[in-house]
């Protein structure tokens, strides 16, 4: 389980069937992540992996997605956030995710390397990496 500060991404749909959700604990050197397959990114789906990998009292950044706000007053975690259509950091809280977005960034170039991955393959794919 992650403690202190994470940082949330949802991914783009791969292949349109698929999504990868990551979460990356920056309290640490170097940043531990993780990530898991999801078929969408509704709050119903998100939220219980982030109450199952991260610990109360983590301090969660993420984007400006409407399912986090709508529902982050639920989670028990102190929660910040950054529009990036407008700013690379918030310019009032010094919020970012671009430390899950390396993290991400990583694993699509491996995947590159490989040429590709079978979509059925990725979620163990991220688990190995993990």
């Amino acid at each position: 389980m992650f403690v202190h500060k994470v940082k949330i991404i949802e991914v783009e749909h791969l292949l349109r069937k698929y999504g990868v959700f990551g979460i990356v604990d920056t309290s640490t050197g170097p940043s531990i992540g993780y990530m898991q397959v999801v078929t969408d990114r509704s709050a119903a789906t998100l939220l219980p992996i982030i109450q199952r990998v991260c610990r109360p009292g983590t301090i969660i950044h993420s984007d400006m997605w409407a399912g986090y706000k709508k529902n982050r007053n639920q989670t028990g975690f102190e929660h910040h956030t950054v529009n990036q259509k407008l700013h690379f950091l918030n310019p009032t809280s010094g919020t970012h995710i671009q430390a899950v977005e390396s993290f991400w960034n990583v694993q699509k170039s491996k995947i590159k390397t490989m040429k590709g991955i079978k979509a059925e393959k990725l979620d163990e794919y991220l688990k190995e990496f993990m």
